[in-house]
């Protein structure tokens, strides 16, 4: 294979639960980073999310954030490329009746502002207790989120909704698909929905960043573990799903690796390359 672009989601793919670069993966990549092979991190989190770790990492220059919202020059220190929510998808957003046990969460210019009571008791809602840490570490906390939106209802990256009921999630998707215009739906970890414009998603944005950067599809690898993912791997000629991702993101996968705790990404790499 000629790669000239590995692509990897974060979260259960590229990080550990714990949230960590492994020693092998972070020196596979340097490994092809050497080989002239850029290295892009796309990513559900806001850019200020994002591992300093992993913004420090060699030949590592763009990464995806918000689920494809936002492409981000490291070196630069400024975003080189946006798709927002749409204003009138947002406003339709507020204009729903939300059950009670969902909390929500809005990025703003790289940002993510949650909920107090979330920020407070992520668990409550669904979050793991490395996944509650995070979201103490990298939330700005909001007292009034509606208010929050709609206030910036035209500069919204994404918003999620976090709810730990798998039946009023799945009540809450349905009624998103069907009633908002404009949004594409999608979920990172099985406790979350989120949503951004249609015109984005990792895929989307990749293909984006494939063609500024004079590389084709045929050319790139891409690694993901969730359903937000699956557009991404099947953007790219060589999508690899994790061993532990879900059965969406397998399906459209060309192969599968080990897990993100058995160094899947860098054994992935190896493997092809």
């Amino acid at each position: 294979m000629k790669i000239k672009l590995i692509a990897s989601d974060l979260d259960g793919t590229f990080l550990t639960d714990k949230k960590e670069i492994t020693p092998l993966t972070k020196e596979i990549i340097e490994r092809a980073g050497r080989e002239g092979i850029r290295f892009v991190p796309a990513t559900g989190r806001a850019f200020s999310a994002v591992p300093k770790e992993v913004l420090a990492l060699p030949h590592t220059e763009y990464v995806i954030t918000s689920n494809g919202a936002a492409i981000y020059s490291i070196s630069e220190k400024r975003r080189v490329y946006q798709c927002l929510l749409d204003g009138e998808s947002v406003r339709a957003v507020l204009d729903l009746e939300m059950p009670s046990g969902i909390a929500m969460e809005a990025f703003l210019d790289g940002v993510p502002y949650s909920e107090e009571r979330y920020i407070s008791h992520a668990k409550d809602y669904g979050a793991t207790e490395y996944g509650a840490v995070y979201v103490k570490n990298t939330r700005r906390p909001v007292k009034d989120i509606r208010a929050f939106i709609r206030e910036h209802f035209e500069e919204l990256d994404s918003i999620s909704f976090l709810c730990a009921d798998a039946e009023k999630r799945n009540a809450l998707r349905e009624c998103l698909e069907t009633q908002i215009p404009g949004i594409y739906v999608t979920s990172s970890v099985s406790h979350m929905l989120e949503i951004g414009n249609a015109h984005a998603g990792k895929g989307k944005t990749l293909l984006y960043l494939l063609k500024l950067l004079d590389i084709s599809p045929e050319e790139a690898m891409a690694f993901g573990d969730a359903d937000n993912d699956v557009d991404m791997l099947q953007a790219v000629k060589y999508g690899i799903a994790m061993k532990n991702g879900t059965e969406n993101c397998k399906k459209a996968a060309f192969a599968i690796t080990d897990s993100n705790h058995e160094d899947g990404v860098a054994k992935g790499i190896q493997r092809f390359l």
